[in-house]
């Protein structure tokens, strides 16, 4: 009755309200015309809602007291009663937690700099690390775009992926979007790292400090059934590679994506979906969408973006990786005690987890012990050396719930790269107490048959059969011509299965076409690369019947040039044609040289404009068949491509002694290695002016393919620092420019008593070795200037030959793989 009465008054009250609306603004309208309601009114959505919460809450409430009734008639045990308040118990302070987070972070993203203040843990990575700039305009400029990333994302779910869903199965027919909001609260950029070191001329590299705690609701729905996720959390390093360089517009390429490794990513289950909120359900859950976000966005895979016509999007998307890192897990020792014992104390059983991008391992798990000896290996195919890292995790095997954690750690791979070689026990992050031994080799990738040898000499001596000699690439690209499945009614949904050994990859299907087109990447590790053989396997998803295959032996790209063959593969059997591309590469403790079968070349569009014809090839006339010579490329003033041919035999080569002074040429050269220089002694600062101009057609040293050139000058024979200078560092060029002046404080009568002892040296590099030459020298000229014509008087720029070592020139002829890279 009295619940009653209140409704009857609301209701009369609220009747009042809407007469006396209606006779203050006649009928609910504002004198302007508009609609204006009563901001004491509450709406009907509103009332709706309100009434929802309430009876959620309600019902709640009664089955809570329906489950303590059931408890007592069925006669449980208290036990019972114990175990839900503690899983309710713990599922409340998760959830306290969790929002607790969300809103520190919805915080940070609308004032920054109170929220650090308050809370001093989740610094962003510019106050940590100085190379790491602070983005804020670029974050102003994400704020402005948002709205508009949102429609865009909406559009993009709606036509592309909720089709492809409802294709995929039967069972999805229904599958659809019914709620898509992005929110109000756009991504950060934490800071900004670009990359001047290590870049290879045509291409940008920077890394993104990317976090993002948004008010984001995404609900789908499957017939009568509705789930769906909010306030989604995502922490991650994003990096952004723009290739290649062009010189027309819009100057990139294109530009790829990705993560370096596996993102935090966190949300909440909402409708249908929070009924996996629980422990053992939850972790689950989002382990497979971290799986699923790892196989989009995490290295080795990447997001690709073409800017311009005609490029190969395969080649942005999968290029080559650069090497492979072997580890070795021996042991770890000191860890925590992670189970409690009631008799004497307790141990743990640990378990260690290895993570390289989207790859993964674990180890065996040790059961009770703190000291665990694991003595295994594993090999991680890796495609970037800048800013990767290897996380190492350690756990306590818990089973029937979550696993503890025991600490980890991070080991970046570029400080292994440099060393080559590396054994160290690493000391436990997030743990009291705790350390790991590891041992990591770099293994470089080697096109030469003599590296196999090598490798297999070294898996005989660590007896160790099972690890890998090479690496195979395989690069699917599409399919034509491929027979009619049988007693089926449509087309066929098709896919590529390839395996080796126990490794298997498939490919995504495709729908509903005899013609598809894959353009997808696969890496497999090979132990034996004379024994063993890739079968490729096309199938079809709806059937699961086979609709061809192919099977090639390893061991027949050994003999190919370059160990590569790009090409069209006949399915036995059928008419059908597999396209694929298969790369062999041997695993080498030696440093090798770069890869160059995934150089982009920068090709104008045809609709971008005029282009300036590319020079036809230049050939040295008549060249010895006697001598052992080596294709060499170089890059000419207007960018066309020249090849030409180096004589790469040391006893053939004819060399100046080294105290003989050059002479001055009469001009340039196309296929001798010169410097052209300017040299003028100026009577108002009574100094020696040497104006170094460029050098063309240097020569790379062993395991390089460019070259970092500059020129370091002695004014002989002194040797005091005056009369020592030197140019800035051209970075990857073989046809450097300097147009730098160096001083020399010299009288003119003194300069014509000297020589200037002029060497073109290549800066070293953390990740290449020099070896047979330890001065790097790239070429050398001895200049008499008592032989300069002139020398008071500005002189035009003179073009000197420069000599080569002969140890460098022994040393570029043994390297035969200088070769198939050009």
């Amino acid at each position: 009755m009295a619940d009653g009465s209140e409704s009857g008054a609301g209701s009369a009250g609220t009747q009042a309200g809407r007469e006396a609306g209606s006779a203050a603004g006649g009928d609910g309208q504002a004198p302007g015309g508009d609609t204006q309601p009563s901001p004491s009114t509450p709406s009907r959505l509103q009332v709706n809602e309100d009434l929802l919460v309430l009876i959620k809450k309600y019902a709640m409430q009664l089955g809570l007291l329906v489950v303590v009734w059931m408890v007592g008639y069925w006669a449980f045990s208290v036990s019972w009663i114990m175990l839900g308040l503690f899983v309710w118990m713990w599922r409340e302070k998760r959830q306290k937690a969790k929002e607790f987070k969300i809103k520190t972070a919805r915080k940070a993203a609308q004032n920054e700099q109170e929220t650090v203040l308050a809370r001093l843990e989740d610094l962003p990575s510019w106050v940590y690390f100085p190379d790491v700039e602070r983005a804020e305009w670029l974050n102003k400029i994400l704020a402005q775009l948002w709205p508009y990333v949102g429609r865009y994302v909406e559009d993009i779910l709606r036509t592309s992926v909720e089709p492809v869903v409802k294709d995929s199965h039967d069972m999805l027919k229904s599958f659809q979007f019914s709620t898509i909001m992005l929110g109000d609260m756009p991504p950060r950029v934490g800071g900004i790292q670009v990359y001047t070191e290590h870049v290879h001329r045509n291409e940008i590299i920077l890394d993104m400090e990317i976090m993002y705690a948004g008010d984001c609701d995404i609900q789908i729905r499957m017939k009568r059934f509705l789930a769906g996720i909010q306030d989604l959390q995502i922490h991650g390093t994003l990096r952004v590679v723009m290739k290649p360089l062009v010189k027309f517009s819009p100057l990139i390429g294109g530009i790829t994506v990705f993560f370096l490794n596996r993102p935090e990513i966190d949300f909440n289950l909402t409708n249908l979906a929070d009924v996996f909120d629980f422990p053992g359900l939850s972790s689950l859950l989002k382990g497979i969408v971290a799986d699923q976000v790892s196989n989009f966005m995490v290295l080795p895979n990447r997001y690709p973006m073409p800017l311009i016509p005609d490029l190969e999007v395969a080649k942005l998307k999968y290029p080559m990786p650069v090497g492979v890192l072997r580890i070795h897990l021996k042991e770890a020792k000191e860890l925590m005690r992670a189970d409690v014992g009631f008799m004497k104390k307790g141990k743990s059983d640990p378990y260690c987890t290895l993570q390289v991008g989207a790859q993964s391992f674990r180890s065996k798990t040790i059961e009770n012990s703190l000291e665990p000896r694991w003595n295994e290996y594993y090999e991680a195919v890796v495609d970037q050396l800048e800013g990767q890292t290897m996380q190492v995790n350690m756990f306590d095997e818990d089973p029937g719930s979550k696993d503890d954690p025991l600490g980890n750690a991070a080991v970046s791979i570029s400080e292994v790269v440099k060393m080559g070689f590396s054994d160290m026990w690493l000391p436990l992050e997030d743990a009291t107490t705790g350390q790991v031994h590891l041992r990591m080799s770099w293994l470089s990738l080697s096109s030469q048959m003599e590296a196999l040898d090598k490798m297999e000499k070294v898996k005989r001596i660590a007896d160790a059969d099972a690890l890998s000699s090479a690496l195979l690439v395989v690069r699917v690209d599409s399919a034509k011509n491929l027979p009619t499945v049988k007693k089926s009614g449509s087309d066929p949904n098709p896919y590529v299965e390839l395996s080796v050994a126990q490794k298997h990859w498939k490919t995504k299907p495709q729908y509903n076409t005899y013609e598809p087109v894959w353009e997808e990447a696969f890496n497999f590790l090979i132990q034996n690369p004379l024994h063993q053989e890739l079968l490729a396997e096309v199938k079809d998803e709806k059937t699961k019947k086979t609709l061809g295959k192919k099977v090639i032996s390893v061991k027949s790209l050994l003999t190919l040039d370059r160990m590569s063959t790009k090409r069209p593969f006949r399915l036995d059997g059928t008419s059908a044609e597999l396209h694929m591309e298969l790369i062999l590469r041997i695993l080498s403790s030696e440093a090798e040289e770069s890869d160059d079968l995934d150089e982009i070349e920068p090709v104008s569009p045809t609709a971008a404009g005029p282009s300036t014809p590319a020079a036809p090839p230049s050939e040295p006339a008549q060249p010895s068949p006697a001598s052992s010579t080596e294709d060499r490329q170089a890059n000419n003033s207007n960018g066309s491509v020249v090849r030409r041919r180096i004589n790469a035999n040391p006893a053939s080569t004819p060399t100046r002694p080294k105290s003989e002074p050059a002479h001055a040429v009469d001009g340039p050269n196309p296929y001798a290695c010169q410097i052209q220089l300017s040299l003028h002694h100026s009577a108002d600062t009574d100094k020696l002016l040497v104006t170094v101009h460029k050098a063309t057609n240097l020569m790379p040293l062993a395991n390089q393919k460019m070259c970092d050139p500059y020129v370091r000058i002695y004014l002989q024979p002194d040797k005091n620092r005056s009369g020592r200078k030197k140019t800035s560092v051209v970075k990857d060029n073989i046809n450097p420019a300097w147009d730098e002046t160096l001083e020399f404080p010299v009288t003119l009568a003194e300069a014509k008593q000297r020589s200037l002892d002029i060497v073109i040296k290549n800066k070293r590099s953390l990740f290449e070795t020099i070896r047979g030459n330890s001065s790097g020298s790239l070429g050398r000229v001895e200049v008499d200037l008592s032989k300069v014509d002139n020398l008071a008087t500005q002189n035009n720029p003179i073009w000197f030959e420069l000599k080569q070592d002969v140890g460098s020139l022994s040393r570029s002829s043994s390297v035969s793989s200088y070769r198939s890279e050009l």
